[in-house]
């Protein structure tokens, strides 16, 4: 990095990371928060450039909090201090030794020093708190002066928008995703148990690049169950492989399916592949800045009617989704869905998502896309065609 006030191993620049503080400042001025408290581990990670965990979500024993007061600086209470070193601006960091309780003290301590008179915490929708239940209701009990409320909407604000900084590994997330799921399909054989492949697809992943997948689904025919814990199952013949997958790379990743027909596929089969990415296209084709999520989700059963085709589940045409937003999860607000009505605008990583069916061929497919200023771009590349295995 050219600028010398950046760390030398972070991920991101001192400017994006203070823009992040300053932006959510201003949203939590509005809503007459004084202070942000976070300690979700991807939350804690937006804000803080970095993770101080040893193990992510594999482990809920030492916790880390965040704290983005709106009149001086960050203040951390972890204890994974040295893991933040090296890649976080943030200089306020007060370490706890306790291992068997949350470090009550030293973090309504923060708190206070915070001089939160509002403090704004996860407590709405797709919000999680990365510390006990118990331990929460702890600190609102002891500061009985301090007024706890939802700081949902700030957060959803800011993680719903990405920066250039973020999209640069979104873009890098779904290449590696794309290059890692070509090579797997010129690799799965007869023989081969679903079990076989997801591990084999998690190898390539990490040998294209990828620090890590998010997840690897795989459907046959839609007949199975979407799990990430996958069966030893073995691959049929003539049904439809649905490979869904999203590399990490650091701190961010995708999610979009391919499919493959294990052997020729039948006409039907050619027919409702051709079918939805008909119905994706129409999609696309509307996507850009002022479009309503509920309006997309309009377009998406408008064009699957007009293909001749039925959408794949009722959930997904009634209160379901045909798309949603990424980054840090696989799923992040907003969603392409009646009831969502945020308006899209530039800098949100959103997917298109129709699903399709037509008896018992069934197709969900998916792009990921950023918006730009006058429409959208996609980031996932990898070709679409419906890929017929020997098999």
């Amino acid at each position: 990095m050219t600028d010398s006030t950046n760390l030398e191993h972070a991920l991101f620049t001192r400017a994006e990371m203070e823009r992040r503080w300053n932006s959510a400042r201003e949203l939590m001025s509005e809503q007459g928060i004084d202070a942000l408290m976070v300690s979700n581990e991807e939350n804690f990670q937006y804000f803080a450039g970095a993770s101080a965990s040893l193990a992510l979500h594999h482990s809920l024993t030492r916790p880390s909090v965040f704290i983005l007061p709106i009149e001086r600086d960050p203040i951390i209470v972890t204890q994974g201090v040295d893991n933040l070193k090296l890649g976080c601006y943030v200089t306020d960091l007060r370490a706890y030794s306790e291992l068997l309780t949350f470090p009550h003290d030293t973090a309504l301590e923060a708190i206070r020093d915070a001089g939160a008179n509002t403090l704004g915490v996860e407590l709405g929708q797709e919000q999680r708190m990365g510390m006990p239940v118990g331990a929460y209701l702890a600190l609102v009990d002891a500061a009985q002066d301090v007024n706890f409320v939802d700081a949902a909407q700030v957060i959803i604000s800011m993680r719903i928008v990405k920066s250039a900084e973020e999209i640069a590994y979104v873009r890098q997330a779904a290449d590696v995703t794309g290059r890692a799921r070509q090579r797997l399909f010129g690799m799965i054989e007869s023989g081969m148990t679903e079990r076989d492949v997801v591990r084999l697809m998690r190898q390539l992943v990490q040998e294209e690049g990828g620090d890590r997948t998010s997840f690897v689904i795989l459907q046959q025919d839609y007949t199975g169950a979407k799990n990430q814990l996958p069966y030893d199952r073995l691959l049929v013949k003539g049904d439809i492989l649905a490979v869904d997958a999203g590399a990490y790379v650091r701190q961010y990743t995708v999610d979009y399916a391919r499919m493959a027909s294990l052997g020729p596929a039948t006409d039907d089969q050619k027919r409702v592949h051709a079918g939805v990415l008909e119905v994706n296209a129409r999609m696309i084709a509307a996507l850009g800045p002022g479009v309503k999520c509920s309006e997309m989700h309009q377009i998406g059963m408008q064009a699957i009617a007009d293909v001749g085709l039925q959408v794949d589940s009722p959930g997904r045409g009634k209160v379901g989704r045909m798309g949603h937003g990424q980054g840090m999860l696989i799923t992040e607000p907003p969603s392409i869905a009646p009831a969502d009505d945020t308006v899209l605008s530039e800098g949100m990583v959103i997917s298109t998502e129709p699903g399709v069916r037509s008896g018992d061929v069934q197709f969900l497919w998916e792009d990921v896309h950023v918006i730009t200023s006058s429409g959208s771009e996609q980031l996932a590349l990898e070709t679409p065609e419906l890929h017929e295995l020997a098999f």
